[in-house]
Order: C-alpha cells, then structure tokens, then sequence
C-alpha cells in the first residue's frame, strides 16, 4: 500500500490482478504471532486483499482489518468466507480511521506489513493507535527500507515512503521497539518477488503504569 496511490487506483489495480500479494500470509507475521494470545484483538492495517487478516482469523485471532480498497476489502471478505473464518473488513483512509471511537481499541495487537506513508502520516498513526493498545500489546510490523529500491523486487520508489532503522521508535514513542534491517527474499504475489531489503519491527506496550497518588 501506498500513500501517492487514492483508493481509485488501488480498486483498478486489485480488479486487474486478483493475486497481486499473493493469498500466503507475510513470511515474518508468520514467524512472530507466536508472540500473541491466542484469542487476541488484532487490528490489521492496509492487509489489501486480507491474506494476512484471513490467515491470523485462521489462527484463532479477533481480527479487524482497514483498507482504503472496496474492491480488496470484497476480496478479502470472500476469502474468509472460503477459509470459513470471519474477520471485521473497515473499508476507510486509516489516517482518517484513526480519528474513530473504533481505533481506540484497545487491541492485543496492531499488524503493518508493507504499508507505506509519508513520514508525518506515520508518526500520527503511531501516536494514536500505541496508546490504544493493552498494556503489552504487540506491534508486528515489516516495510521496504530506504535501500529497496536498487532491489527491484517491489514496493515504492519514493525515499520518503520507505523506512529507516529507527523511525519506527520515534513514531511509536508509547512503546519498546526493536528494529533490524535484513535483506531476505519475498515471494508475496505478483507484485512483491525477490531479493529486498526490510525493515522488520517488534514492538512491546510499557505496562501499566502505576495511577497518580498509588505507592
């Protein structure tokens, strides 16, 4: 997903190509749901045609998703329903979403794969949706790096919608977040194949912390 594209584009592109990402779930959500409980409240943001929504419902997950796509957010609803699992599809801008009593949660955990904004959408994002997690929520998260695209295997062009090491602690300051850059090979789909370099995410919710006055 990304932020120089308008829901218009995106509707024509998903028509077009009914696999665009592929029906897999991403390679490193799948290594790191382990993390949740089973049973947690996900919010899954910019999951397209739902092969990450669909595959975490799959799993025992609540999961809510939010695409700016009808036409995906059909085709993700369709794939549920062949899966036999349900999942909650939000069809809606998430910069605008996260204005909603919906986005306040509070989630288990929130899911970014591949979704590219501008820098100061992000940092908005994370400052709402961080506080909206439970205490330890979870954020997963993996996008293109800065290097990707002298990879050629996918994603944007434009450097101010790809990501740097650290930009994910600085736009989710409510949580402890780890970062690494890897180069590893993604076969998502038509659009996503080969060699790429990713920023991978884990970030972990701070706890309660204690009410004002308590000892």
């Amino acid at each position: 997903m990304s932020a120089l594209d308008t829901a218009v584009d995106w509707d024509e592109r998903y028509r077009r190509f009914p696999d665009l990402y592929g029906s897999r779930p991403n390679d490193f959500l799948a290594a790191s749901e382990i993390l949740l409980p089973r049973g947690a409240r996900v919010l899954v943001v910019g999951d397209g045609q739902g092969r990450n929504g669909v595959w975490m419902a799959s799993r025992g997950f609540q999961v809510t998703t939010v695409e700016q796509s009808s036409v995906a957010a059909r085709q993700a609803t369709a794939l549920a329903a062949s899966r036999g699992v349900e999942m909650e599809c939000v069809v809606a801008d998430l910069t605008e979403w996260i204005e909603t009593p919906q986005a306040a949660g509070p989630w288990d955990a929130v899911v970014w794969i591949f979704v590219h904004l501008p820098r100061a959408a992000r940092s908005r994002i994370g400052a709402v949706l961080g506080p909206a997690l439970q205490p330890e929520g979870r954020l997963i998260m993996e996008t293109f790096s800065v290097a990707q695209p002298q990879m050629g295997s996918g994603g944007p062009s434009d450097p101010g919608l790809l990501s740097r090491r650290d930009d994910a602690a600085e736009d989710w300051p409510d949580l402890t977040v780890e970062s690494r850059i890897v180069e590893r090979r993604v076969f998502e789909g038509r659009a996503h194949q080969g060699l790429a370099s990713v920023v991978q995410v884990l970030g972990r919710g701070r706890g309660r912390r204690p009410r004002r006055g308590a000892e």
